[in-house]
Protein backbone atom coordinates (compact mmCIF):
# COMPACT_ATOMS: atom_id res chain seq x y z
CA UNK A 1 0.00 0.00 0.00
CA UNK A 2 0.94 3.42 -1.14
CA UNK A 3 1.85 6.19 1.58
CA UNK A 4 -0.44 8.52 0.39
CA UNK A 5 -3.36 5.47 0.38
CA UNK A 6 -2.10 4.69 4.20
CA UNK A 7 -2.29 8.57 5.21
CA UNK A 8 -6.24 8.57 4.07
CA UNK A 9 -6.51 5.73 5.81
CA UNK A 10 -5.23 7.05 9.23
CA UNK A 11 -7.07 9.53 8.34
CA UNK A 12 -10.42 8.27 8.27
CA UNK A 13 -9.43 6.30 11.17
CA UNK A 14 -9.32 9.50 13.23
CA UNK A 15 -12.72 10.58 11.51
CA UNK A 16 -14.27 7.43 12.81
CA UNK A 17 -12.96 7.89 16.42
CA UNK A 18 -14.15 11.67 16.01
CA UNK A 19 -17.75 10.24 15.45
CA UNK A 20 -17.53 7.10 17.15
CA UNK A 21 -17.21 9.03 20.58
CA UNK A 22 -19.88 9.94 21.52
CA UNK A 23 -21.87 7.00 20.33
CA UNK A 24 -20.02 3.80 22.02
CA UNK A 25 -23.00 2.21 23.13
CA UNK A 26 -23.60 1.07 19.49
CA UNK A 27 -20.15 0.76 17.76
CA UNK A 28 -19.50 0.30 14.22
CA UNK A 29 -16.32 -1.68 13.28
CA UNK A 30 -13.63 0.43 12.01
CA UNK A 31 -13.10 -1.96 9.12
CA UNK A 32 -16.23 -1.52 8.29
CA UNK A 33 -16.18 2.25 8.53
CA UNK A 34 -13.96 2.69 6.32
CA UNK A 35 -14.55 0.14 4.10
CA UNK A 36 -11.22 -2.57 4.54
CA UNK A 37 -11.18 -5.96 2.93
CA UNK A 38 -8.70 -7.95 5.13
CA UNK A 39 -9.11 -10.65 2.42
CA UNK A 40 -8.26 -8.71 -0.32
CA UNK A 41 -5.40 -7.44 1.56
CA UNK A 42 -4.43 -10.61 2.88
CA UNK A 43 -4.46 -11.83 -0.35
CA UNK A 44 -2.20 -8.81 -2.17
CA UNK A 45 0.32 -9.58 0.04
CA UNK A 46 0.53 -13.29 -0.22
CA UNK A 47 0.78 -12.36 -4.40
CA UNK A 48 3.50 -10.15 -3.77
CA UNK A 49 5.37 -12.32 -1.68
CA UNK A 50 4.71 -15.37 -4.56
CA UNK A 51 6.15 -12.76 -7.18
CA UNK A 52 9.86 -12.31 -4.91
CA UNK A 53 9.72 -15.98 -4.40
CA UNK A 54 9.98 -16.70 -8.41
CA UNK A 55 12.50 -14.05 -8.57
CA UNK A 56 14.70 -15.58 -6.19
CA UNK A 57 14.28 -18.86 -7.72
CA UNK A 58 15.10 -17.76 -10.80
CA UNK A 59 18.77 -16.08 -9.61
Amino acid sequence: MSGALLKIQRERELVWWGAMLPYLEKKIGLDEFVGRDDAARIAAFNAAWDRVDQALARH
